[in-house]
């Protein structure tokens, strides 16, 4: 019984296949991989530019996205990071190729560039004298942080949108007025006089953080300052310098520019002169190119007018010196 089954099924698929007409499904197999080829040969033909991703460019990508990241929490890209976490053991000669690719990436797409962080300064006695014991500074110790590249026009607050942070612009404030307070007291500020400040500021009230002494703690984590303390003649002194971050982020361009905003004349046309040379004078700035060209005109008319140079005076003055003379020396022939 069973092998009459199969006899019969067989007639019957073969005169269905007749009826539909359909060929079977071993000469449909060879045409649908001729089709496939081909448009996979026309796929490649059009998309000829396009490569396969490398390994540096993957590891380009990992950069640029550890910068970002880096930079949105305020923390300084390292070249530990870098190694550790982009390199690895395979990529750690390539880091001058993918640093620079990277940079490329930064300012063509998000108009940014890693600038690096200066080095620490070292001030109390403690710190010089570990840092002679320490060698030179090697290209592992360095920092980077993330700087815009876009013109001061495209910069203006008038055109920017506010951050999505609410407190974001409270805190770029607040730490703008402590870094033009250390700058224009010299660059380092005793912790109670610092106090007094920001006590007369209401800083308690408008600080993002619940008090002042963390939101400096927060500061100095962040590297817009450094706290340092010492002992002055059995008594302890804390003071507060200017950290690599405040540096490049604000600086004494960001403290001038902040100084103008407040005191200087917004309606008028030309800068104010006695403002610019305090501010040159306070810190160390080159000062006012034209206030030096007058000085010097100032002088010359002062003099002038008083008689004592210049070659009017002098003129005017010799028929005197001669007559003296003469007459000295008719006194002593007579004598």
């Amino acid at each position: 019984m069973p092998p009459n089954r199969k006899r019969r099924a067989a007639p019957e698929n073969e005169s269905s296949e007749e009826a539909d007409g359909s060929p079977p499904p071993t000469q449909n197999a060879p045409r649908r991989r001729r089709r496939d080829s081909s448009s996979s040969e026309g796929y490649a033909g059009e998309g000829s530019d396009i490569r396969a991703p490398t390994s540096t460019d993957v590891m380009v990508k990992k950069l640029v996205r550890l910068a970002l990241a880096s930079e949105y929490s305020r923390q300084p890209l390292r070249r530990t990071d870098i190694s550790a976490k982009v390199l690895g053991e395979q990529g750690a000669r390539q880091f001058r190729t993918v640093f620079d690719e990277a940079q490329r990436v930064l300012g063509e797409k998000f108009g940014m560039q890693m600038t690096e962080l200066p080095v620490r300064e070292k001030v109390t006695v403690h710190q010089r004298r570990a840092a002679q014991k320490i060698e030179k500074a090697s290209s592992g110790n360095k920092n980077w942080i993330l700087t815009s590249l876009l013109p001061p026009e495209y910069r203006r607050p008038a055109i920017l949108r506010p951050s999505k942070a609410p407190l974001e612009s409270t805190y770029t404030g607040l730490y703008s007025f402590i870094i033009a307070v250390i700058l224009l007291n010299g660059g380092t500020i005793q912790e109670q006089k610092l106090d007094r400040y920001l006590q007369r500021t209401n800083t308690n009230t408008y600080t993002p953080v619940d008090r002042t002494d963390r939101f400096l703690q927060r500061l100095c984590k962040e590297g817009y300052l450094v706290r340092n303390r010492d002992v002055d003649g059995g008594e302890e002194v804390i003071e507060y310098i200017l950290g690599p971050r405040g540096k490049v982020e604000v600086g004494t361009q960001g403290v001038a520019g902040l100084v103008r905003e407040v005191y200087g004349q917004q309606d008028a046309d030309e800068p104010d002169e006695e403002l610019e040379i305090r501010l040159a004078r306070s810190l160390g700035l080159q000062a006012p190119h034209g206030r030096a060209q007058e000085r010097p005109a100032e002088n010359a008319a002062a003099n002038e007018e008083d008689g004592d140079q210049g070659p009017r005076g002098q003129r005017r003055q010799q028929p005197r010196r001669r007559g003296r003379t003469e007459s000295g020396s008719e006194g002593e022939e007579s004598g």
